[in-house]
Formats: structure tokens, C-alpha cells, sequence
């Protein structure tokens, strides 16, 4: 028992410790309460700006939008830098720094291999030296942009967006050619055959070049667009690495988006996006009818930020990426334009012979060359900073020194992998075709807008007040002559003349049409040949499951609405999925929840609902499926299974019933594709009862395919991830309309997904005030505001927000003023 003394003493070196703690406690609230006061969320009110021609005028209407009055258009663009410092701030720097290189100067090791990368294709230097080329009014534009960003960021004061206080960093200068580096960063994003190549090259040294096809199918079955023997021209050079395997783990701290890991941005099946026009003939109203959904990486906040412009000669609303002053997809007051990738193959790697008495020399086609190189520094946070050099050869980046993937599959000490890519040209100037989409009259200017256009290659699909409709696809692709050289479907020799590029295909010869008789046009990332030329844009089309689904709908009624349109944006049917249903409903187990399961199984028809338990039932048969007949790959599978979805390469095996693929080779029996199959329900019943309990009536497919709008780079840190994500259940696969695109082996939850439509919008010409629009984050960037997630329950159901030029309603104000 103790003492009272020994009482006395404890309570002496107690109480201190209660006072300090409680006054700890009180400077944290008073601290977290003088932050969410001051922190600018929902900036209203009049600021005095240095810089400003005039007044501009901001109202911002009950979806948040906000409507910006200028009297010139430099203005307005300034105004647009500001909104975006104000609103997503956090994003601008991490959009900034991720297109220079410098990631780790804030974020340390885990963003090296990052920086390097980028650094080495050197997207910095080239927009810097595209902008040097551009017209003297898109200069002042992107200058005042620049400006309006700079400001607003000063004005945000001390209370910044809560990521600079985790990351003890500051918004840093935003410069005009930064505007330039994010554009072509959405083009890295959208372009990447290469990596398509290189998965060939990987391939080429375990398997032939028929095989390989097996893996990788050409778009139509057997037609592949090259005749070459790619692979024993590979294995006869001895270009490999002696000594193959995985490549370098990336850092499970950062997020899998788009934009922010190893692998980099583009390279992912099912990345695309859907639009169609209807002209008046097929509508109730008889005026068109357009709808557009991009689908591209989940963000928190979203890629997007609706806006709209209004200044003498430009009045536009529509989506805004924050880093480019200009509206990307939107309408005028008399027309309006969607986009969907091309995916054209405007990438190609080369193997460069590296001189075997001088590593500084590689070979061309007339004798050896000299690399050009020079040095690059990375300032690493909390670590030395790191000095390398880059390389480049005649046709552009050596991307095998900075690459892990890269440098794994060749002899580094004999070649060297390089990198061509259209965007990187010095003639690149496609954010001066944006801002003259935006001030477009009628469908003609737009038109002649799109020339300058130049990566990344966009379908563009538009109409008009007048009922006219039209496609054109706008960017600069090389050309190609179907089955003479490689066609850009794996890596070509650098020092043989016959695989350089010969020049681009002429603008009037891309694939266009106007005012079809037929009364639509639909794009969905599908094979698209211009009339006047038999020659594809690329080998590596995506499949055409979304746009046949999408022409079945528009086929399945004479007349259509607005509502018809958001059903169509909302159709989960996968037909990704279809043509496995016998296959899957013919499956056979001993497995304890078989019975219940293959009951359930019978009456699914590819239907990928969100309440669906089939659709789970089937997701997971076909994933370890999928699994059991390419694991035997290797690495060369567990490395791209998600970025890959393999699902060519399973309807190609599939044809076969005793497919050599079905065979098990960890087995002494001779496996069918039956027997594999049914020994994928097992398997997909021991995972599902695991995860989701012994009832499959209970199971659904939204329990695990869970949509999630990840924040960068905080996704992965824990607790504060589940802060800064945005989740919900979501219907759909990576083949339906309403996409979905599962991460497989890319995360802890296979059916998770990061990819889906990163927006909605629906143009109604009827009255182009009826238009349409929704995005899965909100307008704002701060986590503590409402606006940061209000729009997601919305658009995980596929419901609406108006997107008009003159609301009835506002619900704040904000006025930039020069006195």
C-alpha cells in the first residue's frame, strides 16, 4: 500500500503533466480552428489584383461552377489561373512538379525513379522549346494565366491546402511553359504503344513470334499488321539480357493513378473514352444529340474543373484541366465538341547498338554516331542529391538507363532502348489549337482549329445549333504501309534505315465525316481507317466492345431523348463478358458453395450491376481463369495483369477447347479449357467466400468493385488516405459502356477500380441550357469542403448536374479587382 507521501509526490509530477497536455490540447484546437477559418475554401467576396486589364466578375451557380465575366480574354484566363490557385491549389504543384521532374524535392526517395524518368524524356525541355515557337497571342495568354496562378496562390495566405503542411513544402512558380509540359504529360498519358512494344520484346525471349501474337493479338484475330519474325530477329542479334527477371519493386506508398507511379502513365488497356452524336433525324426534338464520357485515372480531386469563360470573342463553359487555360470539352452557345483517344501508334522504341570500343558512340545507318547527352540533378528530400546523365540518339531518349523494365530486358552493355514519340517535336502546339477551339464560330472554325491540334490525337466528334454533325480525328500520326516493317508493334533496329520514319499522315487524309446519312457517329477507342487510305493509325486498337454495344443502343430505338442518353452513359451490359458465358455457365465444382453459386450463375446474362452477385461470381471465374492459363509467364504476366487485361489472349485460347494454354504444366494429365474452367469456379469460390462470407445470395458486385478516386500522393499513407480518397461502389467492367476497369494483380482487391468515366456531359441542341454534366470528386480540391465529394454519390449512379451558361441561381461571388 502505498504512502500518502508517495501520493503527494506522484500527484506533484501528475498535475504538471495534466496542464501541459490539456494547453497542448488547446493550442491544437485553437490552431485547427484559426486553419479552417482562414483557409479560403470558398473564395467570395472583392480581392484587389495587380496585373489585371480590368474587373472580372465570378458567380458561381448551384453546381458550383463558376461563371467568369471578363473584358478581354486574357482576363478571363487569369481569372481561370486564379480559380484554379484557389480551388486546387495542391493539384497545380503536384501537376507542376510531376512534369518537371521534381516530385522528390518534396516527396524524397519514394519519387526518384519518377523524376528520372521523366527527366529523361524531357518533357520540360521540350515544352520549353515549343513555346519559344509559339504565336505571340498564345504566349500573352498562357502568360496571363501563369499570372492569374502566381496570384492566386499568394493570396491563399498562410493557410494552405492541409498537403503542404505533410509534405513542408510551398506552392511553387507556375511559368507559361509549365501549361505547355501538362499538355504533354496528358499526351504521355493517353500514348502508350511503346510500352505495348516492349511487353513484345519481353516476350520475344522465352516465346516465338507466333506466340507472342497469342499474348498480344492483333485487333482482327490472325490479321497481325506486321509479317516480320520480330522474335528471331530478337533471339538472332542476342539482344537480351543474359540474366532476366522482375523488375524493381515501386514504392507501396505512392498511389497507382495515372499519373504518379512505375509503370508510368499510359501503356493500360481499356483507357479511353465514349462519345456519339445522333443528328436531328433520330432525335424527338429533330436537333442533335451528343454525349461524351472520357474515361481516364480517378483523381481526389478529379482531373476536371468546370468553368465557364465569357469575354469579347469567347464565350465557352465546359471541363477545365487545371495547368491549361483553356476549356478541353465543352460547348459554346452555338456548338459544341467531345473528345475520345484515337490511340494512334505515335510511339516507337528503337534498339541502338552501342560500339563496342566506345560506349559514347551507337550505330547509325552510315557508321556510329555520338550520343548527345547532358547532366541532370534531382534534389532528393532528406537525401543527396543524385546526378545522371542523359542520353539521346537520332531518334530521341535513351529510356533503357532510367526505365527498370526497360533495363531488365536487353543487354544494357551491348544496346540501348530509345524512344521516338511525336509529341516531343518542336512543331507541337497543341494548347494553341485549344484556345482556338474555344473561340470557334461555327463548326468550320473549329475545324481548322483541330489542324493544330498535334498529340494527343483526339476523335473528335461535334455539332451544332444547325443540326449539323461531324467527326474529324486531329494530331499528327507517321505513316505507316500495312505488313512493310514492323508498323510500330515492338522495337525496331536503330541503324536500319527502312524502320525511320517517313514524314506524318497529311491532315486531309486522317478519317473524318460529315452529316452521315446514316444520322450518328460513335467513337469508343475502335479500329477507325480513313476512306482514302487502307492504312491504320496503329496495330494496338482497343477492343470494340464499347462501341458495339454502344451502336446496338442507338439501333435498338428510331427516336431518341436526353434520358435515352444518360441510359446509354449508364449501360453496364459487358460484351467483354458475353461471348465467356457458356463457357462459365457450363462450369462444374465439389465445391461446398457450388451449388448456391452455379444456381446464381444460370441467370446472369454480362450484366455487370452493382448489386449483381453473378456478375461477382463471373468477374472472379474469369480473372482466375485468366490467371491459370498465362501465369506460366512468369513475371513477364504478374508484371502486366492489370495494366493488361488479357482478354484478348483469353478469347483467342478459348477457341481452341484443348488449347495447349488450358493445359496445366504443373500437372502430369492433359488439361481441357473445360477443365480449366472448372477449376477457375473452384478457385474463384475459395476467394469469394474469404473475402465476402458463405452466402452467395448476399454477394454483390459493388462489395468488390469499389470505384476509388485516389489522392496524390496520400492515397497509400494510412488513415489519411481514407481521408483524402473518395470510394463507392460501381457497376460496370473494363468492356461496358459505363466502364470499370478492374486493377487485377495491380492492388490487394483485384476488382477494385481507378479507371472509369472521369466525366459525363450530354448536349442537347434542343436548348443547349438542358446540357448536361458530372464528374465523381466535386469543383473543389480542399478535403475539409463539401464541394470536395459532393458530386460522387451522383455521378456513382449516373444521375446529373445542369451545365449552363446563364443559371437562374448564384450562390457566391467573387470579384477581381484593380482598385
Amino acid at each position: 500500500m502505498k504512502s500518502p507521501g508517495n501520493l503527494t509526490v506522484l500527484g506533484k509530477i501528475v498535475r504538471p503533466l495534466m496542464w501541459i497536455g490539456g494547453l497542448a490540447l488547446v493550442i491544437c484546437l485553437v490552431s485547427t480552428m484559426a486553419y479552417l477559418y482562414s483557409a479560403q475554401t470558398s473564395p467570395s467576396g472583392k480581392r484587389v489584383i495587380k496585373g489585371l486589364g480590368d474587373s472580372v466578375v465570378i458567380t458561381f451557380d448551384d453546381a458550383d461552377i463558376p461563371h467568369i465575366k471578363a473584358n478581354s480574354p486574357t482576363d478571363a484566363v487569369f481569372a481561370l489561373g486564379y480559380l484554379h490557385a484557389s480551388e486546387r491549389s495542391w493539384q497545380l504543384e503536384m501537376n507542376r512538379r510531376l512534369a518537371s521532374g521534381r516530385l522528390s524535392e518534396i516527396l524524397g526517395n519514394d519519387t526518384v525513379s519518377i523524376d528520372r524518368f521523366i527527366r529523361t524524356l524531357g518533357i520540360k525541355r521540350a515544352a520549353e522549346r515549343q513555346f519559344d515557337r509559339y504565336p505571340v497571342a498564345a504566349k500573352r495568354l498562357l502568360q496571363a494565366y501563369a499570372d492569374g496562378v502566381n496570384t492566386g496562390n499568394a493570396h491563399l495566405g498562410w493557410a494552405l491546402p492541409v498537403e503542404y503542411f505533410l509534405t513542408g513544402s510551398k506552392p511553387g512558380h507556375w511559368s507559361p511553359t509549365d501549361s505547355v509540359a501538362w499538355m504533354l504529360m496528358m499526351a504521355y498519358d493517353l500514348g502508350g504503344n511503346w510500352q505495348k512494344e516492349l511487353q513484345r520484346l519481353e516476350l520475344s525471349q522465352f516465346l516465338t513470334t507466333k506466340q507472342v501474337w497469342e499474348i498480344t493479338p492483333p485487333y482482327d484475330a490472325g490479321e497481325p499488321v506486321s509479317n516480320l519474325d520480330f522474335a528471331k530477329i530478337y533471339q538472332d542479334l542476342k539482344v537480351f539480357n543474359p540474366k532476366p527477371g522482375p523488375a524493381e519493386d515501386k514504392s507501396k506508398k505512392l498511389p497507382s493513378t495515372e499519373l504518379t507511379s512505375i509503370p508510368l502513365p499510359g501503356g493500360k488497356d481499356g483507357v479511353g473514352s465514349n462519345n456519339w452524336v445522333l443528328s436531328g433525324k433520330l432525335t424527338t426534338s429533330g436537333k442533335p444529340l451528343l454525349a461524351n464520357d472520357p474515361h481516364l485515372g480517378l483523381s481526389a480531386p478529379a482531373i476536371w474543373y468546370f468553368a465557364h469563360l465569357n469575354a469579347p470573342g469567347l464565350d465557352v463553359i465546359g471541363a477545365t484541366l487545371p495547368g491549361i487555360p483553356a476549356v478541353v470539352l465543352g460547348r459554346t452557345d452555338k456548338l459544341a465538341w467531345s473528345f475520345t483517344n484515337t490511340g494512334p501508334d505515335v510511339q516507337d522504341l528503337y534498339i541502338e547498338q552501342i560500339d563496342p570500343s566506345n560506349p559514347g558512340m551507337y550505330r547509325g545507318p552510315d557508321g556510329y554516331l555520338p550520343f548527345k547527352v547532358h547532366q541532370e540533378i534531382i534534389d532528393i528530400k532528406g537525401s543527396p542529391s543524385l546526378n545522371f546523365l542523359v542520353k539521346e540518339t537520332r531518334h530521341g531518349p535513351v529510356i533503357s538507363d532510367s526505365y527498370a523494365r526497360a533495363k531488365r530486358s536487353i543487354d544494357t552493355s551491348r544496346f540501348a532502348l530509345a524512344l521516338r514519340w511525336t509529341a516531343l517535336d518542336l512543331e507541337n502546339q497543341s494548347v494553341v489549337g485549344l484556345l482556338d477551339i474555344n473561340r470557334a464560330k461555327d463548326l468550320d472554325t473549329l475545324k481548322e482549329a483541330l489542324h493544330k491540334n498535334y498529340a494527343p490525337m483526339q476523335n473528335v466528334v461535334m455539332a451544332d445549333l444547325e443540326g449539323n454533325i461531324a467527326y474529324q480525328a486531329a494530331g499528327v500520326a507517321p505513316k505507316r504501309v500495312l505488313h512493310q516493317g514492323l508498323y510500330g508493334v515492338a522495337p525496331a533496329l536503330g541503324w536500319d534505315k527502312q524502320y525511320d520514319w517517313n514524314g506524318y499522315v497529311p491532315f486531309n487524309q486522317l478519317p473524318s465525316s460529315n452529316n452521315p446519312e446514316q444520322g450518328w457517329i460513335a467513337t469508343a477507342n475502335q479500329k477507325i481507317i480513313a476512306v482514302n487510305d487502307p492504312n491504320p493509325l496503329t496495330g494496338d486498337w482497343e477492343m470494340p466492345t464499347r462501341y458495339d454495344r454502344i451502336v446496338q443502343l442507338i439501333k435498338a430505338r428510331n427516336s431518341h431523348d436526353a434520358n435515352d442518353m444518360k441510359t446509354m452513359q449508364a449501360d453496364t451490359l459487358s460484351l467483354g463478358a458475353t461471348p465467356l458465358l457458356s463457357l462459365f455457365k457450363a462450369s462444374q465444382s465439389s465445391h461446398k458453395l457450388a451449388p448456391q453459386a452455379l444456381e446464381i450463375s444460370k441467370t446472369f446474362d454480362g450484366d455487370m450491376k452493382v448489386d449483381s452477385a453473378g456478375a461477382l461470381i463471373f468477374n472472379a471465374w474469369a480473372d482466375q481463369l485468366t490467371r491459370n492459363l498465362f501465369s506460366r509467364l512468369g513475371y513477364l504476366f504478374t508484371e502486366n495483369y492489370g495494366s493488361r487485361h488479357f482478354r484478348n489472349s483469353l478469347f483467342l485460347a478459348l477457341q481452341n477447347p484443348a488449347s495447349p494454354w488450358c493445359d496445366n504444366p504443373k500437372t502430369n494429365a492433359v488439361e481441357s479449357c473445360s477443365d480449366a474452367s472448372n477449376n477457375a469456379f473452384d478457385q474463384a469460390l475459395d476467394y469469394l467466400s474469404s473475402q465476402y462470407g458463405n452466402d452467395p445470395k448476399s454477394w454483390a458486385w459493388g462489395k468488390a468493385h469499389i470505384a476509388i478516386s485516389e489522392h496524390r500522393p496520400l492515397s497509400k499513407v494510412p488513415l489519411l488516405g481514407e481521408y483524402f480518397n473518395i470510394k463507392t461502389p460501381f457497376p460496370g467492367d473494363g468492356f461496358s459502356i459505363n466502364v470499370g476497369r478492374p486493377e487485377l494483380l495491380k492492388s490487394s482487391n483485384p476488382y477494385e477500380t481507378i479507371q472509369a468515366p472521369s466525366l459525363r456531359t450530354i448536349y442537347d441542341f434542343s436548348d443547349l441550357e438542358k446540357s448536361l454534366f458530372i464528374y465523381q470528386t466535386g469543383q473543389s480540391g480542399w478535403v475539409q469542403s463539401k464541394l470536395y465529394r459532393n458530386m460522387n454519390p451522383l455521378w456513382a449512379k449516373s444521375e446529373y448536374l445542369p451545365l449552363q451558361m446563364k443559371p437562374e441561381n448564384t450562390k457566391r461571388q467573387l470579384e477581381l479587382t484593380i482598385k
